[in-house]
């Protein structure tokens, strides 16, 4: 979109009435007197998007410009653009409004469509597309349709303006789910439509494909991920955890070749942060604080993204950016592959990209636009996390009550990302250009552009095209439109065997790794075909060792003869790059790992079909929300760059799991905090009230009686019991409150 130059008109406040200043205000170093203990209460009241914006640390020569705020926005979380350049902004408008959380399930949340109407950089006008919603989730502009997720389910529904009016007069369901009662944050997020034609969310369980005018979905290794989720050129996603701590992982291959996670993928000190906002108010205690108050781990990692646009220096492109609410805060981390391995190094020593004095900035989401900019949505509010987290008795209550961090709600901010000299880009107007017309932007600098114009020419499905996309993918100039053009044809079901077999040696890896991923059509049926084997084989030798690696992935997933005697052999003749080794091993672990856990459920079945029907009901509910902190085999996930320190307390062998059927459901119910067998952990465990009967029951289930566990079944009546005997209790539990509780076996 093009940038006008233009200023605040009258004063911050009426651009702030009108919703839409783009002041290009130039940041710089915080302007408040530099302090080294904490910030003030005075310090935590609103200001002003401009007052903001001063507040901001960033490189020489970027800048940020205000592109939507309060009262037009309320809490944005997620932004996402249709065809045509229109911005859809997903809003939580009840999150934590005050702090017990009392009104949070009111569908009064909203997703906007804000657009530029002249075609001049200004996003002049708004709309409510879509209204009365339960804090929605997911945003994928398809066509003229978007797909919308709401908390707490799983289903999916297609939302549509047939009237022109921006304003969502269509709802038809797109993917039945089921519901979801536990802790909003531990659910899934983060709707992408992939480069090889399927979308995923952060939960990695299930992921969606449509095309040919209809849905597939098929279960897919799982990884328990939170809030945001991208992916680069070439298709691989990038995955982050608050729950975990862990800014970034399984970024090594696409998701479907399962957990790969190599040594030393984030350089050394990578999970460190470093904020200019001396702010104590963090879920993990003072063991998460520097002597100076400001926040000395990443926590609240969330809504990364790549950057892929072509309107910012061409140094950033590529590189990898997170948001840190909780560290009002934005990491830019560079990101290279060495000998096939991927690895993220913090682009600043000792320091971030952007940075805020402000203690109300707090960056949730970023995203690479159209116009070739980057965006961030900022739900500018005083408490950041959810109600569970700051019960009564709890360190960050504290802080809140302190601050009147509670008092600040109702409002929000997008911003744009611009550098000196450098304008936006235009606007796009794809859904009312012809497919034949979609295909240039297939080579597209941007790779916003490049996604959105295979997805539309996917859901279009006109193969008139088909001849056109051939010739890009055989002489396309451009090493990325020569890609997408594969990957085009592959969704349109008219990638062709030859054109495969050829593109497996062309001139860039890029390339050639998408025909590899391609070639795997051939690789379904349980007769191989042999010329697509014949033609993958010389790619053990590839001189990139990326393409390596996915020649043995692709061998390994699709169960092909000799598989893992492929893999020793391209180990052999790769000598000199030790990754290959390393995925096939993180392979080997992932599979043995599968294949231990079959024979355990399957050990348990043959004791007891009966009880272990019902542990396995609880395996999917532990995985999603349990696993972040207590691990996948129940003895506590490890701090990263903590060694010996854990995340949660084990639950293997946990005496207060296991002594009786009362405690477990009122632990769940509540939580629990302060020290526990002498040790103290970084989380506080949230109370999960608002799950019913039968989900806590199985999650339960599933711990009492898994790494060697066993313990009688709780029935939902047993938690409905607990419920009913604790009603009006808010606080979490102590030690000394479960140990001291009167109740039966």
């Amino acid at each position: 979109m093009g940038l006008r130059k233009s200023s605040f008109v009258g004063s911050i406040a009426g651009a702030v009435l009108l919703g839409f200043g783009l002041a290009s205000i130039p940041a710089r170093a915080a302007n408040e007197k530099p302090t080294t203990g904490p910030a003030t209460r005075a310090d935590a009241v609103f200001r002003s998007p401009e007052e903001t914006i001063a507040s901001m640390k960033l490189p020489e020569g970027y800048h940020l410009e205000l592109i939507a705020s309060e009262p037009i926005v309320d809490a944005p979380v997620a932004i996402a653009w249709d065809g045509n350049g229109r911005m859809y902004v997903a809003e939580m408008r009840t999150y934590m409004r005050d702090i017990d959380d009392k009104k949070w399930d009111e569908r009064v949340s909203q997703v906007l469509r804000l657009e530029d109407t002249k075609g001049d950089g200004h996003y002049d006008k708004h709309t409510v597309f879509a209204d009365k919603l339960l804090l929605p989730r997911m945003i994928l502009p398809l066509d003229d349709r978007v797909l919308i997720n709401e908390t707490n389910t799983t289903d999916l529904y297609c939302y549509r303006d047939t009237k022109g009016d921006g304003v969502a007069d269509e709802k038809t369901q797109f993917y039945k789910g089921n519901g979801r009662g536990q802790n909003l944050e531990h659910q899934p997020s983060g709707l992408i439509w992939n480069l090889d034609n399927w979308m995923y969310d952060t939960s990695g369980g299930t992921r969606f494909r449509y095309t040919r005018g209809k849905l597939e979905s098929e279960g897919i290794y799982s990884r328990f991920a939170q809030w945001g989720l991208s992916q680069d050129d070439v298709g691989k996603m990038y995955y982050s955890s608050a729950g975990f701590e862990q800014p970034a992982f399984s970024f090594q291959q696409p998701i479907i070749y399962g957990k790969i996670e190599l040594p030393n993928e984030l350089s050394n000190g990578f999970t460190e942060c470093w904020p200019i906002c001396h702010m104590p108010d963090v879920e993990g205690g003072p063991n998460r604080l520097r002597p100076n108050v400001t926040l000395n781990h990443f926590t609240g990692c969330c809504g990364q993204s790549i950057f892929r646009g072509d309107h910012l220096p061409q140094d950033l492109y590529g590189d990898f950016l997170l948001c840190e609410p909780v560290g009002r805060l934005i990491r830019r981390a560079k990101v290279t592959v060495v000998g096939g391995k991927t690895i993220l190094n913090n682009a600043y020593d000792k320091s971030e990209f952007i940075a805020s004095t402000d203690p109300n900035f707090r960056p949730v989401n970023s995203a690479t636009g159209p116009d070739g900019c980057l965006y961030i949505c900022d739900m500018y509010r005083g408490i950041i996390q959810e109600g569970s987290w700051v019960k009564e008795g709890s360190y960050l209550r504290k802080q809140v009550k302190a601050y009147d961090l509670d008092k600040n709600t109702g409002r929000g901010r997008i911003y744009r990302l611009v550098h000196d000299g450098m304008k936006p880009g235009p606007q796009p107007h794809m859904l009312d250009q012809k497919p034949a017309e979609l295909v240039q932007y297939l080579s597209h600098p941007n790779g916003w552009w490049r996604d959105t114009a295979q997805k539309l020419i996917i859901l279009r499905g006109d193969k008139s095209v088909v001849g056109a996309l051939q010739q890009l993918a055989r002489n396309g100039p451009s090493v990325l439109g020569r890609m997408h053009a594969l990957w085009t044809l592959e969704g349109l079901d008219a990638a062709d065997k030859d054109l495969i077999t050829e593109k497996l040696k062309d001139s860039d890896p890029k390339v050639r790794l998408a025909a590899v991923r391609i070639s795997e059509n051939w690789l379904k049926e349980k007769d191989k075909d042999p010329a697509i084997l014949s033609a993958l084989k010389p790619l053990e030798h590839d001189p990139d060792p990326s393409v390596v690696i996915q020649y043995v992935l692709t061998n390994f997933r699709m169960k092909v003869e000799n598989a893992d005697q492929l893999a020793d052999a391209a180990i052999a003749s790769n000598k000199n790059y030790p990754t290959v080794r390393e995925v096939v091993k993180a392979w080997r672990d992932v599979v043995e790992e599968k294949r231990k856990q079959e024979e355990k459920d399957k050990a348990q079945k043959l004791a007891d079909a009966k009880k272990a029907e019902i542990v396995m009901k609880g395996k999917e509910i532990y995985l999603s929300s349990c696993i972040s902190c207590h691990g996948p085999d129940g003895v506590g996930a490890p701090v990263p760059d903590a060694p010996g320190q854990m995340l949660g307390p084990p639950l293997k062998g946990s005496k207060r799991l296991l002594a009786d059927k009362a405690r477990p459901p009122r632990i769940v119910l509540y939580g629990f905090m302060g020290e526990l067998n002498g040790k103290n952990y970084p989380g506080q465990m949230p109370g999960l009230s608002a799950a019913d009967d039968e989900w806590i029951a199985s999650a339960l289930n599933y711990a009492r009686n898994s790494w060697g566990n066993n313990a009688p079944i709780i029935e939902p009546a047993d938690v409905a019991k607990a419920r009913k005997e604790t009603e009006g209790r808010e606080a979490s539990w102590t030690v000394k409150e479960l140990d001291e509780l009167k109740v039966g076996k």
